[in-house]
């Protein structure tokens, strides 16, 4: 497992975050399972516990916050496609999102995100498939006017 993201993994105090049953006790567990991942399978059972807890049907909850950094930390290293791929859908979905109860987190959300957004271009230029439309879906949520000029970095 990237050694950043553990690191930022175990400096959250994840119990003063928020998903949608409660505190956030377990997304920490969650994503270090996704990030250590060896197969898809193992992928799959991590985002079970992802999916419906820091985002659900277009809500984020405080938790995402800090994911998005764990997410990015996550993407400095090279990743196998069924880790890359689960790591960008759950930044597309937590970028994509609103909170019902705190309206500036999607906000601070995204800002994280863009915080990556060279980060996030380097993987769309250097993968294909999968990984490299996910990164473009999370460019374009948090940074539509650079996102024309990665596509024609692409082709150029």
């Amino acid at each position: 497992m990237n050694p950043v993201a553990e690191r930022l993994i175990e400096e959250v105090d994840w119990s003063t975050y928020e998903v949608t049953i409660g505190p956030a006790v377990r997304v920490g567990a969650a994503l270090r399972g996704l990030l250590s991942s060896s197969n898809m399978q193992e992928a799959s059972a991590a985002w079970d516990e992802l999916e419906e807890f820091v985002f659900s049907q277009g809500n984020i909850y405080s938790a995402a916050e800090p994911t998005v950094s764990v997410m990015l930390a996550a993407l400095t290293e090279d990743q196998p496609p069924w880790r890359s791929g689960r790591i960008l859908d759950l930044l597309f979905f937590i970028v994509s999102g609103a909170s019902l109860t705190d309206p500036s987190l999607q906000e601070r959300c995204r800002s994280r995100a863009r915080e990556g957004l060279w980060l996030l271009t380097r993987w769309a230029l250097t993968h294909d498939g999968w990984g490299r439309d996910n990164a473009l879906e999370v460019i374009e949520v948090v940074a539509p006017d650079r996102v024309d000029l990665i596509r024609s970095a692409m082709t150029g």
